[in-house]
């Protein structure tokens, strides 16, 4: 699976620009804020069915697409 892809589509379903580089840091091109993170995590829980740990929930898992592929790449097996 693609999970890259999945997650910009995440991202320009909830009206974020659909160019964001992989390895784009999210958070200082203003992609991500505190509640959209949650967001993140509910979109990743619910779509590829696993649960995050705390220790998962760190600002460096989530920011770029490809830390955030990678986390899930890490728990989906």
């Amino acid at each position: 699976m693609d999970y890259e892809a999945a997650i910009i589509g995440f991202f320009t379903g909830k009206g974020k620009r659909g160019d964001i580089r992989y390895d784009e840091d999210l958070f200082t091109g203003g992609f991500v804020d505190s509640l959209f993170a949650l967001e993140i995590v509910l979109f990743l829980e619910e779509t590829f069915k696993f649960r995050l740990k705390n220790k998962d929930i760190t600002e460096e898992n989530f920011r770029t697409i490809s830390a955030i592929a990678e986390l899930v790449r890490k728990n989906v097996g």
